[in-house]
């Protein structure tokens, strides 16, 4: 397992940085450090998303995000104040957790890299909020060369700033491109070219993991035909939870195709919560993608404002839940998703091997009742076993390991995720002296493999296998979103086509 996380968001970044500094300090604790959520994965955009309240790219070249012209040296490339924000709060995160797995990944490239011109496409659906696709919000193949070349500036820049990324993602949802949100159609066989254009050896040569797809589970060919045109550079395939009656097997048929390729849950999202209601989707989310497979799993925004902002003002989402709602520079709250993520990252470490539980389960994510069981082994031998119990009863649990002496027995209250610390057989045994030294974030060293962050810095603890259990109800506040769209400026911006005076072989794309 490589850990467990949200996103940086460009509202995440302008919400934490209102708060005084005793706040924003108070905050990344409890997020980030050991005594807090001690969240080990961490995704963020590449420019801007449906939640950044102003729209950018590196490279827009021009006045406005829709009225850029072809910079074909990127010699205009810049993160900008909002990259500079974000950026210089991801390298804040190091001082309370050294060694989050960070990963980058755009929701569009600049408009003048795409068919229609636009880095935001105009909206065609406002009145029900949300918009049709259109075919020509694509990613044009003549400028893979400068694709390339803008990915390796952005990992430039983060490095000048003191931040490594350790994965990349190609494009954000590459089968969207719906108008009035930031989105961008990629196609799979225009994706690996990018990366054979040297992006991949570039990647490989950083020790930086490249994430196929990072899209919905209904379309699982993607991920496949880019590992066929690029087997040297696709390292793991990506996932999120959004297709309609999600399907997680299809992550057990990949790891029987690629049994070599980690898989991540990389972004789900709790939209508009009601009070009354508990909100299930961190687990409903964590738990299916795990059970078949899964190496670490994210959430979505990590902070919003009380109105789930700053977001776009044309579309995308005007309702998603984060870690933290921040209410004033003075005030912020927790969320119902903080302490449900907190349920896996506190105590499924880095390194942790995880199994399913073969007997007891009962329902899935997709039945209205379930109660479900996860079990990871932590490097100390210790367990962590995480319930989700919405059986509307409480539960009796009897639960023992094969080879092992030790039979374990306890209550799962109704309507919680539960995590129980197991202590490993040496302790039962009264050898203490065998883990009195183990170190608390089992961070990785620095090394040749894609998966190792940063060197942690992680305290030795003796506390290791005598952590008690912990349960956390679950819970949620009142919510609303009722935010009127603005139309898409500059819609009538147009980039002359084939600038380069290239020939476009279109045979054989996936549709």
């Amino acid at each position: 397992m490589v850990g467990f996380g949200f996103s940086w968001t460009d509202s995440s970044v302008e919400v934490i940085n209102r708060l005084t500094p005793e706040l924003q300090d108070q905050v990344m604790r409890e997020l980030f450090s050991q005594e807090g959520n001690n969240m080990g994965i961490m995704r963020h955009t590449i420019g801007s998303s449906d939640l950044s309240g102003r729209q950018y790219s590196f490279d827009d070249n021009g006045p406005s995000f829709n009225e850029g012209e072809p910079d074909l040296e990127l010699q205009n490339f810049d993160i900008g104040e909002d990259g500079r924000a974000m950026v210089e709060l991801i390298a804040r995160m190091g001082k309370y957790k050294s060694d989050v797995f960070l990963i980058g990944a755009p929701w569009s490239y600049p408009g003048w890299m795409k068919h229609n011109g636009l880095f935001v496409a105009p909206n065609l659906n406002p009145e029900v909020g949300g918009s049709y696709m259109i075919m020509n919000n694509s990613f044009d193949a003549q400028y893979i060369p400068q694709a390339a070349r803008y990915f390796e500036k952005y990992l430039d820049a983060y490095k000048d700033h003191g931040v490594s990324i350790n994965a990349l993602s190609l494009q954000n949802e590459p089968l969207n491109y719906q108008g009035g949100t930031t989105a961008m159609y990629l196609d799979p066989a225009d994706a690996a070219a990018i990366l054979n254009h040297g992006l991949g050896a570039l990647l490989n040569d950083r020790n930086i993991a490249l994430f196929a797809y990072d899209h919905n589970t209904d379309q699982t060919a993607y991920p496949m035909v880019m590992i066929q045109r690029a087997p040297k550079y696709v390292d793991a395939a990506a996932w999120h939870c959004y297709a309609y009656l999600a399907n997680y097997s299809v992550m057990d048929d990949f790891y029987y195709a690629y049994p070599d390729k980690p898989q991540f849950m990389t972004e789900c999202s709790s939209y508009l919560p009601k009070t009354g209601s508990i909100d299930w989707q961190v687990a409903n989310a964590f738990m299916p993608s795990i059970q078949h497979g899964g190496s670490g799993a994210n959430m979505w925004v990590l902070a919003t404002d009380p109105d789930y902002g700053p977001h776009s003002p044309y579309g995308g989402c005007a309702g998603c839940q984060g870690a933290v709602i921040v209410n004033s520079s003075s005030s912020y709250m927790r969320t119902n998703n903080y302490y449900m993520v907190g349920q896996f990252s506190r105590f499924i470490r880095r390194g942790s091997t995880a199994y399913n539980i073969v007997k007891g389960n009962e329902g899935s994510h997709l039945s209205p009742n379930q109660f479900n069981t996860f079990a990871a082994q932590n490097l100390d031998d210790s367990w962590a076993i995480v319930f989700v119990n919405n059986m509307n009863r409480t539960e009796n649990v009897r639960l023992s390991f094969t080879g092992s002496d030790s039979v374990w027995e306890g209550v799962v209250p109704n309507a919680t995720v539960t995590t129980w610390i197991l202590p490993c057989d040496n302790v039962m045994r009264g050898d203490r002296a065998a883990n009195a030294t183990s170190p608390a974030s089992y961070p990785f060293a620095n090394g040749t493999s894609p998966w190792n962050g940063p060197t942690g810095t992680g305290r030795a603890s003796n506390e290791i296998c005598k952590l008690p259990p912990v349960t956390t109800a679950a819970s949620s506040s009142a919510s609303s979103s009722s935010t009127p769209l603005v139309p898409v400026p500059n819609q009538g911006h147009v980039v002359e086509q084939n600038v380069l005076g290239l020939e476009t072989n279109r045979e054989n794309r996936y549709c």
